[in-house]
């Protein structure tokens, strides 16, 4: 259980990211790797990853050749702890090039078709068929050395990158239904980019191939908390089973009870409950499961992900205490594991009052809030990332916040705060103390489910003298949290100083207090568009305040329409379009809504 207390002293110590101490193989992992090495090609997986924090399944290529010859490695890292996000990598002997990439979709509820394309040019990674990120430059030449394809599941030490792990949560299994590799053959293949790519062989881990496939056994490394062993390499139905378990529990052996690990009021009629195991869903969905004593339950809803449930209460105090009962919890183990009862304390809210100041890696500078992790106990705090300081921090231009920005939370996931419906200014700051160049650390900037700065680059945009701020006004948040998620285009050379930076966060604005939380406020809105960024097609949310001819279209950054979404008299309501970007090339839009006498834009980002 992740717990409130504040880290800013223990980081800045330790200037790295924040390490598990005990440093012992706790838990047992598994991997399998080919006997062959590669020097480029195409290499493809159909997996489903397993859910919870502290531990990763993985698809890539490394040089296990390393130091005798240079680093050389390629990475999918599915981190369980994100619902919506994916990590790949490419690792030279200069350092990382990690981009943490955000999904319209949870890869922990089924299958998806992972893939790269490693040739001398680029690296390119793809999702059930679509290229979603690309990396090419000076360091793609450095991945010359020949590598073997690997997939494992581990717990790594580095809780700002996995998150802690619970060990009720166990055993975990990530599920490899086939993998199929291609060499690279530029202008004579039959698969893959430009044809470029011909087909080497697939296995469909109907059994082990001992002349293809090497399984480690009592291998390890520093930073690992889990022992690699081979009894962990499961082939069943079809699938290649990677199991993560405790120490005496190897293999498929599933005997751990479902249990609440946390709940937490979200108002006064709603409670969110998580588990430690994926439930049963027809045994859940009984309405005679949970209790709130002296709190009649209206409605009760599993989501998605199988691991939270959502319960609608009435006449609950948040200003006082209560306690949710789960009886006859049965999860979705093959041996169908249950609990009789199980009870926890639900976690009460403590509203932000307006306006809010978090000095971000920072104890609290100026009045400022100080900074700490995210977790159901909190009201604000950031997900991954580690903190740093400035050494002799100038006297930055445009700001009388120096103490504030001398602190700065880098190679960040996310950053939440939680409000109350309402219509809120929003500013981010940034200070660059690391880098001395443009296009050294450039990151994308997400602000809920939108796209604010395509391509962020602080130190181009102030140097290492000034303060740069984001400004985001009338952004109406109306699901209780808001999200800042950055995910890096240009890392960094340095794995400290390195990925999407924040400095500091204010909001302010106003509280819709007693509004219906269903509604929005009687006025023009552009209010969502998701995913963002999209493939394909995307959806739009606005509403209209009267009646009126309302026209929606889509710009690119040179401010040329490319595309007109509707054009058409619209009477008072809320309502959705879908965007279709099919004849549009990759890149950052611009959607316009105008109407009489009102405007409003929001960036979007398509990616083919």
């Amino acid at each position: 259980m992740v717990k409130s207390f504040s880290k800013f002293s223990l980081l800045i110590l330790l200037g790295l990211m924040v390490v598990d101490g005990t440093h012992a193989q706790n838990f047992r992992g598994a991997e399998l790797r080919t006997h062959e090495y590669f020097q480029y090609g195409r290499f493809e997986v159909r997996l489903k990853s397993p859910q919870g924090e502290g531990f990763l399944a993985s698809f890539f290529t490394y040089n296990d050749q390393y130091p005798s010859t240079d680093w050389c490695e390629i990475d999918f890292e599915i981190l369980g702890r994100w619902p919506d996000n994916v990590d790949v990598n490419v690792i030279d002997e200069n350092g990382s090039h990690l981009r943490q990439h955000p999904l319209d979709f949870n890869p922990h509820i089924d299958f998806h078709t992972y893939a790269f394309e490693w040739t001398p040019e680029y690296v390119a990674w793809f999702i059930d068929g679509e290229e979603f990120y690309r990396q090419s430059g000076g360091h793609i030449a450095h991945l010359s050395e020949t590598a073997k394809l690997m997939m494992n599941i581990w717990t790594p030490a580095y809780t700002d990158w996995v998150g802690f792990i619970e060990t009720s949560t166990m055993p975990r299994y990530a599920y490899y239904d086939w993998v199929s590799t291609a060499t690279y053959t530029p202008g004579s293949g039959s698969v893959g980019t430009d044809l470029n790519f011909t087909p080497l062989w697939t296995d469909n881990f109907d059994a082990h191939v001992d002349t293809r496939w090497e399984m480690s056994d009592g291998h390890t490394w520093n930073g690992n908390n889990s022992l690699l062993v081979a009894e962990n390499i499961v082939y069943q139905d079809g699938y290649m089973i990677l199991c993560l378990t405790t120490p005496g529990a190897e293999g498929l052996n599933d005997n751990t009870p479902p249990g609440i690990l946390w709940s937490r009021a979200h108002s006064a009629d709603s409670v969110v409950i998580r588990f430690n195991k994926e439930l049963d869903i027809d045994h859940t969905n009984q309405t005679t499961i949970f209790t709130v004593p002296n709190h009649p339950i209206s409605e009760m809803t599993l989501y998605e992900d199988m691991l939270t449930v959502g319960l609608k209460v009435e006449g609950l105090d948040i200003t006082s205490s209560a306690t949710v009962y789960a009886q006859n919890l049965l999860d979705q183990s093959i041996n169908g594991n249950s609990t009789v009862v199980d009870f926890v304390p639900i976690y009460m809210p403590w509203p932000l009052e307006l306006p809010i100041n978090i000095d971000c890696a920072g104890p609290g500078a100026q009045g400022f809030l100080p900074d700490q992790w995210w977790s159901h106990e909190v009201e604000y705090g950031h997900s991954g990332g580690n903190y740093q300081i400035a050494a002799n921090y100038p006297d930055l231009a445009g700001t009388e916040l120096d103490s504030v920005m001398a602190t700065s939370l880098n190679r960040y996931s996310r950053y939440h705060i939680r409000l109350a419906p309402g219509v809120f200014d929003i500013q981010l700051h940034f200070a660059e103390h690391s880098y001395g160049a443009a296009g050294e650390r450039v990151f994308e900037l997400f602000v809920e489910d939108s796209l604010v700065v395509a391509e962020l680059d602080v130190f181009d945009q102030a140097g290492n003298t000034a303060i740069y701020t984001v400004t985001l006004n009338d952004w109406e948040i109306t699901d209780g949290t808001l999200d800042i998620v950055g995910a890096a285009l240009m890392y960094g050379w340095s794995y400290t100083y390195a990925g999407p930076l924040l400095n500091a966060i204010q909001i302010d604005g106003s509280y819709w207090v007693g509004l219906d939380e269903n509604q929005t406020p009687e006025e023009y809105k552009l209010s969502k568009i998701y995913p963002n960024p999209f493939n394909q097609s995307a959806k739009m949310e606005f509403t209209v305040p009267e009646t009126t001819v309302l026209t929606i279209s889509l710009f690119d950054l040179r401010g040329a329409e490319v595309k007109t979404i509707t054009s058409q008299q619209y009477s008072p309501g809320t309502y959705q379009l879908e965007i279709n970007a099919g004849e549009l090339s990759s890149g950052v839009y611009v959607v316009r809504l105008m109407a009489e006498d009102f405007q409003q834009n929001r960036k979007v980002l398509l990616l083919k």
